[in-house]
C-alpha cells in the first residue's frame, strides 16, 4: 500500500496540507502517516532527568496527536483512509527526511502559508530544506488551496533532465486524478535563446502517453515568468523536476520563490530526476 507523509503541527496550514493527502490517499488507495516533529530537549544527553522528562513528554503528545487525529477522522470526508501518526524528537529537515525515508514514503505533503518576516523565514527553509535533501515526490500546499485536481498542470523545465522511474509514476498517477493536461513551460532567460525541438522530442519520450503541449516564454525574470503563465492558464498546481543545477533549484534560492512557493494559491509538486 501506498504512503503518504504528512508532517504536521497542527496549525490550519497544515491541516490543509492533511486534507489534500487524505484526498490523495483515498483515490490512489494509500495510508496516510501524520509526523509531529519535537525538537529535543537542551541537555538531554547529559542529565538523566531530562531524559526521563523527555521520554514522558514524547508519550503524552502522541496521545494528544492520537486524540487528535480521532477527532479529526469524525468530521473527515476520508473517514475509511488507513491515518497513522507519530511524535518524535529532532530537527524538522533532517527528520522529516529519515522519517520519510524509514518508512518508504511514497509522497511527502507539506503545508506552506503567506506568512511574512522571520516567521516566513523559517517556514522556507524547512520546506525549501527537505525539497532539496529528499528524494520523495513532494506536495507543497498553501493554505488558501481548495482541493480540486482538474484542469491544467505546469511543468517547469529547463530540459536538462531525466525524470526517474518513481517520479514519472507518481506524476502519472497525479494527471489520472484530474484527467488534467501538462503544459510544459521553458522561460527562454538568454539573450538569443531559441526553442529547440529535439530538446522537446527527448522529453515527450520521457512523458510517454501523457498528454502535454509546449509553451516558450522570453523573460529573464525565469520566476516571475512561470508564475504569470501559472495564472495565465489557470493551472491548478505547478510541477517541478528537482536535480542539481536545476530550475526548480533556481527558483528556490531566487527572491521571487516565497511567491512561488508560500504565496501561490496552488500546490507546488516537486518530482526528481534519475540518480
Amino acid at each position: 500500500m501506498p504512503t503518504i507523509l504528512v508532517p504536521t503541527d497542527f496549525s490550519k496550514c497544515s491541516t490543509n496540507a492533511l486534507n489534500y493527502a487524505l484526498a490523495y490517499a483515498d483515490q490512489l488507495g494509500a495510508e496516510v502517516h501524520l509526523l509531529n516533529v519535537l525538537f529535543p530537549s537542551e541537555g538531554v544527553d547529559s542529565n538523566m532527568y531530562n531524559a526521563f522528562w523527555t521520554y514522558d513528554y514524547l508519550t503524552q503528545r502522541n496521545k494528544v496527536l492520537s486524540d487528535w487525529i480521532k477527532r479529526f477522522q469524525r468530521r473527515s470526508p476520508f473517514p475509511d483512509v488507513p491515518l497513522r501518526s507519530s511524535c518524535v524528537l529532532g530537527f524538522p529537515v533532517p527528520t522529516i527526511c529519515e522519517e520519510a525515508e524509514e518508512m518508504g514514503a511514497d509522497l511527502i505533503v507539506m503545508g506552506t502559508t503567506g506568512a511574512t518576516g522571520i516567521k516566513e523565514m523559517l517556514l522556507g527553509s524547512i520546506t525549501a530544506g527537505v525539497l532539496t535533501r529528499t528524494r520523495i515526490p513532494l506536495l507543497a500546499v498553501p493554505q488558501e488551496a481548495s482541493y480540486n485536481p482538474t484542469g491544467n498542470v505546469v511543468y517547469a523545465t529547463d530540459y536538462n533532465m531525466k525524470i526517474g522511474a518513481n517520479s514519472m509514476l507518481m506524476l502519472q498517477r497525479f494527471l489520472e486524478l484530474g484527467h488534467s493536461k501538462l503544459r510544459v513551460v521553458h522561460i527562454l532567460d538568454k539573450i538569443g535563446e531559441q526553442r529547440n525541438e529535439e530538446r522537446e522530442q527527448v522529453l515527450s519520450a520521457q512523458l510517454q502517453n501523457i498528454d502535454h503541449d509546449f509553451q516558450y516564454i522570453q523573460d529573464r525574470d525565469v520566476a516571475q515568468a512561470v508564475s504569470d503563465y501559472v495564472v495565465s492558464v489557470d493551472a491548478y498546481a505547478l510541477m517541478a523536476v528537482a536535480h542539481e543545477h536545476s530550475l526548480m533549484n533556481r527558483l528556490l534560492y531566487e527572491s521571487i520563490t516565497r511567491k512561488l512557493v508560500h504565496r501561490t494559491h496552488i500546490p507546488f509538486l516537486v518530482l526528481h530526476d534519475e540518480h
